[in-house]
């Protein structure tokens, strides 16, 4: 089963992914990209960096699925990671969970909204983005918002919606909600 984290830009998918591998045990999940890799992101752990020559290779091999494209760049999952019996965990963009459901066979989808834009909006500052890109981000946060509040069929695609308020109470909120399906999951597993 993939646990997919979806949300704007900001919302801590990143840290809470890192926070379900580190606290249940569970396989981070690594997406490809043809993104620049951020100061302080790990080659493997936090995004396979590809050129678009090599993410086009991947995508004509059909060895990555689910690709989107997002702010200029291209990105995709392995098809052997989102495949695989075992539980894991990635990040997903919100917009693409329509191919996602279509593409990976058992997926355990949350949507994560903050209980304060503001916050979200300086967590994308914190990252010290071009100015261009940043306000492009501040942007695409409020449509993203808007988009998920307009959209009843969008929302129904998640399983679950968490509002972060960029506190512990979140972490053990996430913690709890995963730990009770991967529990789910397993139960089904030992059945089959």
């Amino acid at each position: 089963m993939v646990i997919a984290l979806a949300g704007v830009t900001g919302v801590g998918k990143s840290y809470l992914k890192n926070q379900i591998h580190n606290i249940l045990g569970i396989d981070l999940q690594t997406i490809v990209t043809t993104r620049k890799k951020r100061e302080g992101e790990v080659e493997g752990i936090d995004k396979k960096y590809v050129t678009d020559k090599e993410f086009e290779d991947l995508k004509n091999k059909k060895e990555i699925v689910a690709t989107f494209e997002m702010l200029g760049n291209k990105y995709g999952y392995p098809r052997n990671q989102m495949e695989s019996d075992s539980l894991s965990v990635v990040e997903l963009h919100y917009s693409n969970i329509y191919k996602f459901r279509k593409e990976v066979k058992d997926i355990f989808a949350i949507y994560m909204i903050p209980k304060n834009i503001e916050t979200a909006i300086q967590k994308l500052k914190e990252r010290n983005l071009s100015k261009e890109v940043e306000i492009k981000r501040i942007e695409e946060i409020k449509e993203h918002i808007e988009n998920f509040k307009k959209d009843k069929n969008l929302r129904e695609q998640f399983d679950y919606i968490l509002y972060n308020d960029y506190t512990e109470n979140t972490v053990k909120e996430i913690i709890e909600i995963v730990k009770n399906k991967t529990n789910e999951f397993l139960q089904k597993s030992i059945q089959v």
